[in-house]
C-alpha cells in the first residue's frame, strides 16, 4: 500500500525542533519529501537525517522567516529542487520582544506580530502560484490556545497575532477552496518544547516551577501537557486524503484546555 503523501513536497518553517520537527518527520513517514527551514543549520540537519532515514528526500534551508526576502527562500528552494510544493506549514512563532497591555512596548508588539502572522503570510504567498497552477494545496498554520481566547498576562501582540492567524486561515480557505486548496489552523495547548519554559513562567507569575506546571495541567480536561507528536498527528491528518474535506477550521489539540 503506497504512503499517503507519496510524490508530495512539504515545506515546514521552524522545522529544526519542536512542533515543526515533529510535523516534518510525521509527513516524511508517509512518503512526503520535506523541506525544512530555520536559522539553525545543526537542528535542520538532524531533521533532514531523520526524514532521509525514513526513505524520502529532504532539504534544509537556512532562512529567517521574519525577514521578507528570506521568508520566500524555503519555497523557492523546494520548487528549484523538486519542482512542486503541495503542503505548506508556516510553523515559526513565539514572543519576539517584551510588551504588555499596561506598560506598552511598541517594538516588541510589532516584532511579535510579524513573527507570528506576517511571516506566515509571506511563506504561504510564496507557495500560492505553484498551488494555484496545480490546483491542489494543503496549508496548515500553527496557532495556539491564545488564538481562541485571551490569557492571564499574555503578551497582547502574541494573542492578537494568533487570533489574526485564525482569520487569515479562514479567508485563505474561502478564497482558495475552488482551486482545491485547503487551509486549517491547529491550536496547540501547552506543549513540551523549548518555547514552553515553566521556570520562566513561574518567575513571571510569582509562583514555583511545580505550581506553574500544575497551572497548565489542571486547566486541561485530560490533565496533560502536549507532546510535539500530538500536534504532528493532527497536521498529518489534515494534509492526508482523510482531511480533504476539512477546511477553514481552527482545531484545538490541547487536552481540553479551559473548556
Amino acid at each position: 500500500m503506497p504512503d499517503k503523501l507519496e510524490g508530495q513536497v512539504a515545506v515546514i518553517t521552524g522545522g529544526g525542533r519542536g512542533i515543526g520537527q515533529a510535523i516534518a518527520v510525521a509527513l516524511a513517514g508517509e512518503g512526503a519529501t520535506v523541506v525544512v527551514s530555520s536559522r539553525n543549520k545543526a537542528e535542520l540537519d538532524w531533521t533532514v537525517a531523520e526524514a532521509k532515514g525514513l526513505g524520502v528526500d529532504a532539504l534544509a534551508v537556512v532562512a529567517d522567516a521574519s525577514d521578507r526576502l528570506q521568508a520566500h527562500r524555503p519555497v523557492e528552494e523546494a520548487l528549484a529542487q523538486f519542482g512542486r510544493v503541495d503542503i505548506v506549514v508556516p510553523n515559526v512563532g513565539g514572543v519576539a520582544g517584551m510588551h504588555s497591555s499596561l506598560e506598552g512596548g511598541n517594538d516588541g508588539f510589532e516584532a511579535t506580530l510579524l513573527l507570528n502572522l506576517t511571516a506566515a503570510w509571506w511563506t504561504i504567498q510564496s507557495a500560492m502560484p505553484a498551488m494555484r497552477s496545480q490546483r491542489y494545496g494543503r496549508i496548515v498554520t500553527i496557532g495556539s490556545t491564545e488564538a481562541l481566547r485571551a490569557n492571564d498576562g499574555g503578551p497582547p501582540g502574541y494573542v492578537a497575532a494568533k487570533h489574526g492567524l485564525v482569520g487569515l486561515t479562514k479567508q485563505l480557505a474561502q478564497d482558495c477552496g475552488p482551486l482545491g486548496i485547503t487551509a486549517n489552523c491547529i491550536c496547540p495547548g501547552w506543549t513540551n518544547t523549548r518555547m514552553v519554559d515553566f521556570k520562566k513562567t513561574a518567575e513571571h507569575m510569582g509562583i514555583t516551577e511545580a505550581e506553574a506546571r500544575a497551572y497548565a495541567t489542571d486547566r486541561a480536561a485530560l490533565g496533560c501537557i502536549m507532546d510535539p507528536e500530538d500536534i504532528a498527528a493532527m497536521a498529518l491528518m489534515l494534509v492526508s486524503p482523510e482531511g480533504a474535506r476539512i477546511t477553514g477550521q481552527a482545531i484545538s489539540v490541547d487536552g481540553g484546555y479551559r473548556l
